[in-house]
């Protein structure tokens, strides 16, 4: 898959542009820039279209522009009567063409031929494969022509366009491009491992374990939140609850009979052993509370007692010298223990204002058992033998009401009970997973070791040092990538730290992947945004060498956007090093309108 023509309806805003593809794509393809301005202060060197160049090819292999920042979507007013046509050349033989109009994105046509269409804009609409067709339609067809069988399903072929279309922006990271910045690892860790010829599968299905097990977590402590720290134990939960039914079952049947002894004995049974234990409890709790009440109120009292003119009488009664200097450094420690204070104070008035609202809340507590313990006893003391029925039958509903709660209670548990065992299960789907991932990792992956020896060889032929790409697993168990630079005596360096090292190095490891897949159905083309800006003249002059190198097969075309300024020169002679006129396939200035990519004002 190579980009082959791009071009419009409006080729004297937008000239037709003819990459190097195919057999020809043993040729480098240049966007040049050209800046005579250097010195004006209306001179814009990086407004001429090297980056709008790769959003319009990131719009005709559809993108989808609905709502985004795109400066078709943008400008749409501006650019509406634009149609845009792309030619691609295939892996399997012949071409796709693509056409997409501004004002309507979402209807693309599709042609695909056995040899290059020289122009597509004079061809009926019958005679498309497929006419203003939506943008999913499209996007399975193009997949579907293009067939880069090293993708598996689920990826299509939009899933790496970014890859191999990196601006600015997508160098910033060397495996997580700009589109995938927001998202998390699970958005593109996947993909670049099928790429590899990793179990891309079970590294996948691990971040779907690890998100349901998320899920269900959160349900299980909001669950578990909903019941009482007391209520937790199930098996002391449900002994509670089969004692409360039996007290119950005993308690109705003595009322049937009139017969309230063991009732009674039982009422008082629970105000000494339940009631007046908690009473006693209570108590105890407030008493320690309000000393420590007591003891914030006392240290909030107590302020600074310090007194510099006392000080001074001091010292001159003795006959020593207070000298201004000391005098200062009092004042300093004193207003340093005041703002110490001013924050201590604030903290000990919250302290106290926590502990009195826990002392509220106990002391309600206490007023409630107190009033328990009242009304068992009226109970128990209750001699009407009618009033002391129906009293018996009011404290037999509240029985029955808190047997109720406890039996919900234990439901609620069953509940978190039953999340507890599909989390273990899902712990041991992800386990499984994990295995898996660490067996595709110890496996001998053909591609995976290919990119890693190339990208090596590319780094010690640039850079003359080593440069390591590393796969492995982070101690989530997740894999992991990882790019390194060592020198010759096999010590890390920094120069991966720097932004312009950085880019390099990106556009290293693509270099590195297209040369392993260079015989498979796979992206056969890289635009680099700016590749040799920044970079060492000597770097420039053996980048420039590898990547003809690298490409002479004619199964890899590379695309790189320059300004003049940043062209290599010559080591001993100091000359640029133009690029030849077969390699350029668009000049851009700065000398007008005209020089622009759109030969139109600026936008």
């Amino acid at each position: 898959m190579q980009l082959s023509r791009l071009y419009t309806n409006l080729d004297e805003v937008f000239a037709p542009i003819h990459f190097n593809a195919g057999a020809a794509s043993k040729r480098l393809n240049v966007v040049f820039a050209e800046v005579t301005r250097k010195k004006t202060k209306d001179g814009d060197s990086h407004n001429l279209g090297k980056t709008t160049l790769i959003e319009v090819l990131d719009f005709l292999l559809l993108k989808d522009i609905t709502s985004t920042d795109h400066f078709l979507e943008r400008h749409r007013e501006r650019f509406g009567d634009f149609v845009f046509y792309l030619e691609v050349a295939l892996h399997g033989g012949g071409y796709a063409t693509v056409r997409r109009p501004v004002i309507e994105p979402t209807k693309i046509s599709l042609l695909r031929s056995k040899v290059t269409v020289a122009d597509a804009r004079s061809i009926d609409a019958a005679d498309w494969d497929h006419w203003d067709i939506t943008l999913t339609a499209a996007r399975e067809a193009l997949d579907a022509y293009f067939d880069l069988t090293v993708i598996p399903a689920p990826f299509d072929y939009r899933t790496g366009v970014s890859y191999f279309l990196r601006t600015q922006d997508d160098y910033r990271d060397y495996f997580q491009i700009q589109k995938f910045m927001s998202g998390k690892d699970r958005a593109w860790k996947p993909y670049l491992s099928a790429v590899l010829g990793l179990d891309h599968e079970a590294i996948t299905t691990k971040y779907e374990l690890e998100d349901e097990m998320a899920e269900k977590a959160l349900l299980r402590a909001n669950r578990l939140s909903e019941i009482d720290p007391k209520n937790r134990d199930r098996g002391e939960l449900a002994t509670r609850i089969e004692i409360a039914r039996d007290e119950i079952d005993e308690i109705d049947e003595q009322l049937d009979q009139f017969n309230f002894h063991e009732v009674e004995v039982q009422l008082n049974k629970r105000v000494v052993e339940e009631v007046e234990q908690k009473l006693s409890a209570l108590a105890g709790e407030l008493y320690d509370l309000d000393v420590d009440i007591a003891q914030l109120e006392q240290s909030l009292a107590a302020g600074i007692k310090f007194d510099l003119a006392r000080i001074k009488e001091i010292f001159e009664d003795s006959r020593v010298l207070f000298s201004d200097s000391l005098s200062r450094s009092y004042e300093e420690l004193v207003d340093f223990n005041r703002k110490l204070t001013k924050e201590r104070n604030r903290a000990l008035k919250d302290r106290s204002k926590e502990l009195q609202q826990k002392r509220d809340v106990l002391l309600a507590e206490h007023q409630r058992q107190s009033n328990e313990r009242q009304r068992l006893l009226a109970i128990v003391q209750q001699a009407d033998t009618f009033r002391k029925y129906k009293a018996l039958q009011k404290d037999q509903s509240e029985r029955r009401a808190l047997l109720t709660f406890l039996e919900n209670e234990l439901a609620r548990l069953d509940v978190v009970g039953d999340l507890d065992r599909q989390l273990r299960d899902l712990r041991n789907k992800r386990d499984t997973a994990t295995t898996a991932i660490e067996k595709s990792l110890n496996r001998d992956v053909p591609i995976k070791n290919s990119v890693t020896r190339l990208f090596n060889r590319y780094v010690k032929e640039v850079l003359g040092i080593n440069g390591e790409f590393i796969v492995g697993q982070n101690t989530s168990g997740n894999v992991d990538f990882e790019i390194r630079t060592k020198d010759r005596g096999g010590d890390d360096t920094s120069q991966d730290k720097g932004h312009s090292y950085h880019r390099l190095l990106a556009a290293l490891f693509d270099l590195a992947v297209l040369k392993a897949l260079e015989e498979h159905p796979f992206y056969h083309f890289v635009y680099h945004d700016g590749i040799l800006e920044g970079l060492d003249n000597r770097v420039k002059v053996r980048l420039l060498k590898l990547v003809r190198d690298t490409i002479s097969g004619g199964h890899i075309q590379y695309i790189l956007s320059v300004i003049d300024t940043d062209l290599p020169r010559d080591i001993e002679t100091q000359q640029q090093i133009p690029f030849a006129k077969t390699e350029v396939v668009l000049v851009l200035n700065d000398r007008g309108d005209e020089g622009r990519l759109f030969k139109t004002k600026p936008f």
